[in-house]
């Protein structure tokens, strides 16, 4: 079920991942089997991560936040492997392409190699990047999060850290910055591949 704006706004424990968690939190866990809707914790998650709750959502791509888990994860694991398309279709190696298949599924990969070339034609310079050695699982949806608030321009504080909280932690790659007129090809690139990765929910980004 997507989020409604209110769960986004007030109510943490439905979306965090576990990694973001207090540790005193994670201690707990075992002994709180329905934390994710107890409303005492989300107080105290708005409290314990200082999140604000006073924030815009971006138009149209704001949408994203209120994804289903699964759709959150899957369009912005197929966008960040599309900014590393080029380098996908230089690998060769049966392992490699296994553990890259791994983070996006057989159908990712397939869509990557076959629409890097089709989707906005020819890439500007410095979007595509250079594919890790060994992506360490969730790179490639980090990539996809930082491109997708790129194209937002507009995201606030309190709302980029809420879509954030949704992934595991680690390390945010580099940013990608653009001017208005890139800006404009980012959001088309961010809603064409919504469509194909996440159709079910792309009423969500209208």
């Amino acid at each position: 079920m997507p989020l409604t704006a209110y769960q986004l706004r007030f109510c943490p424990a439905r979306y965090i991942h576990e990694s973001h968690l207090p540790a005193v939190l994670l201690r707990l866990l075992p002994a709180l089997p329905d934390w994710r809707r107890q409303s005492v914790l989300n107080a105290w998650l708005l409290e314990q991560l200082e999140l604000d709750c006073a924030f815009r959502m971006p138009a149209q791509l704001g949408g994203l936040a209120l994804y289903p888990q699964a759709a959150l994860e899957r369009t912005l694991g197929w966008l960040g492997a599309l900014l590393h398309g080029q380098a996908l279709r230089q690998v060769l190696d049966g392992a490699r392409v296994r553990r890259i298949r791994a983070q996006i599924g057989e159908q990712g990969q397939r869509f990557c190699l076959e629409q890097l070339d089709l989707l906005i034609g020819r890439w500007p310079p410095g979007w595509q990047r250079a594919l890790p050695e060994t992506p360490e699982d969730g790179y490639f949806r980090r990539c996809g999060l930082a491109f997708w608030l790129a194209a937002c321009s507009d995201a606030d504080c309190g709302f980029s850290r809420r879509l954030r909280l949704r992934l595991e932690a680690m390390p945010a790659p580099a940013d990608w910055t653009f001017d208005e007129q890139r800006r404009s090809l980012a959001r088309t690139l961010c809603l064409k591949v919504a469509r194909q990765a996440s159709d079910e929910c792309f009423h969500l980004l209208n």
